[in-house]
């Protein structure tokens, strides 16, 4: 095991949930938490869902690879919750027999009952343990009130908040304890609470996976607006890339700490490739949504196999799931070159028996699957979009770039792909894979140690600034009632 260079403390990574099958959020979160536990830090995983049922085994996470995942609502279950002033009495349990009420389960384990509204959203919970008994109970007050109350096994209150961010706060201030330490969100979704999140010991990095690009030049989409408002608050914004990072410096000034930490790539073991004359196909590693754009892959390889020009025996392999999965395979039913194999748990596999790897995203942070395609040298062909291809992609040396949304185009670079001499491919895959060794697991978790040390430097810098003015608020205002005039 290597010695690690990250800074010493609790570390942890702060995410909304897991879904299983994942996608390139998840994953990459995953990736850095095993990254960091390889060299000797455990990494807490810390989930918020409410809905977060037993998982199934997750390769690399457990106790004895020191990454652990953890949730919320496992901490009232555990009995653990401090006991609070001020308790509000517990409320009746929900009625499991009403027509209102539904039932969450996961393997035969009755774990939530929530009575729903008119708009089928929950008004009322009741988190239960597995012996039944009530561990959380949430009701509505008022039109926009909540009430969590953690209840102990004989159903008495132990705890109450009045609002959700106050319930996550407790429980990272329970997990952290007197440590100092480190916590890295990745989800959107939970970074507006992450960035009121002050504590003196611990160092917030927000990881923005994405594109923040907005439909007009130099704004910021929607979803993203309400933490890049407040970036300041966080000690530092990691984004993969370099690019991603100077432009939203340009749109958020300079008070921010942003940065680029790139993901690591895993190396392949080349003699485990194939021969050049065995790697024939092509192959899209996506969820099939409409943001990756599949049917232009698709579109691509219909015209490949339909015109005279450079013909072709090469297949496409489509591996993914999502919304558009019915629709794309309607699209490409009269072409026997286009198979499709749905959700893939080894993707690397894919990738080192393909020649192609097709990219043809509306947008992307940085474009992982291109790395992991150069590591077992799987030629990437990609849509020249912002953030990630150009800055991994040498035209002609290790892959290609082609104009963002050129169906035409993308079809002449698999054409000309197809029609290279096999020991100039060859070449290009070694090109490939070099660039892909620049991205080892030293390398990036190097790179991380640094932006820690760098977060934490800053915190206590501006921590200590605030304390220095707050101590000049009181003393000014306290030399000012000296010297305001008596009333006699």
């Amino acid at each position: 095991m290597p010695v690690s260079d990250l800074p010493p403390g609790r570390h942890l990574a702060l995410t909304w949930g897991i879904a299983i099958p994942y996608g390139g959020m998840t994953t990459a979160m995953l990736d850095r938490s095993r990254l960091f536990a390889d060299a000797g830090t455990p990494v807490d995983v810390l989930t918020l869902d409410d809905r977060a049922f037993p998982l199934p085994p997750i390769p690399g996470v457990g106790v004895e690879t020191s990454v652990t995942i953890r949730n919320l609502y496992d901490w009232p279950r555990t009995g653990e919750v401090p006991t609070g002033s001020g308790l509000p009495g517990a409320p009746a349990p929900l009625d499991p027999d009403g027509d209102d009420i539904v039932c969450d389960e996961a393997g035969g384990v009755l774990l939530r009952r929530l009575r729903l509204g008119e708009d089928g959203k929950p008004v009322d919970i009741d988190h239960l343990r597995p012996d039944g008994t009530i561990a959380l109970s949430e009701r509505r007050v008022g039109a926009r009130g909540r009430v969590l109350l953690a209840r102990d096994a004989a159903g008495r209150p132990i705890r109450a908040w009045r609002r959700r961010y106050d319930f996550y706060a407790d429980w990272l201030d329970h997990i952290v304890g007197e440590d100092e330490a480190f916590l890295i969100v990745d989800s959107k979704t939970v970074a507006p609470f992450a960035a009121g999140y002050r504590r003196r010991r611990v160092t917030t990095v927000h990881v923005v996976h994405g594109s923040h690009r907005g439909p007009t030049p130099g704004s910021v989409r929607a979803s993203r607006q309400p933490v890049f408002s407040r970036l300041t608050d966080f000690d530092a914004v990691a984004f993969a890339t370099e690019a991603q990072a100077a432009d939203v410096r340009a749109i958020v000034g300079p008070h921010p700490f942003l940065t680029s930490v790139a993901h690591p790539v895993a190396p392949v073991d080349v003699s485990a490739l194939p021969q050049e004359s065995e790697r024939e196909d092509a192959v899209v590693i996506a969820r099939l949504e409409p943001i990756k754009r599949v049917e232009d892959a698709i579109a691509a390889m219909r015209r490949v196999h339909g015109d005279t020009r450079g013909r072709t025996a090469m297949r496409l392999d489509v591996y993914g799931t999502g919304s558009q999965a019915d629709q794309l395979v309607a699209l490409a039913a009269d072409d026997d070159g286009i198979r499709f194999h749905g959700h893939t748990d080894d993707p690397a596999s894919a990738m080192a028996t393909a020649s192609l790897l097709l990219l043809t995203s509306r947008s992307e942070a940085f474009g992982l699957v291109l790395l992991e395609a150069m590591a077992a040298g799987c030629l990437p062909i990609a849509y020249d979009i912002a953030y990630g291809p150009a800055e991994l992609i040498r035209h002609g040396e290790n892959g290609w770039l082609v104009p963002d949304g050129d169906v035409d185009a993308l079809a002449d670079a698999i054409r000309a792909a197809a029609a290279l001499d096999p020991a100039r491919r060859a070449a290009m895959r070694r090109s490939a894979r070099a660039t892909a060794s620049a991205y080892s697991d030293a390398r990036i978790r190097s790179r991380w140690a640094s932006v820690l040390r760098t977060a934490r430097r800053r915190r206590r810098t501006r921590g200590g600034l605030r304390r220095l003015a707050a101590t000049a608020r009181r003393m000014t205002g306290a030399l000012r009632r000296r010297l305001r005039p008596s009333r006699r």
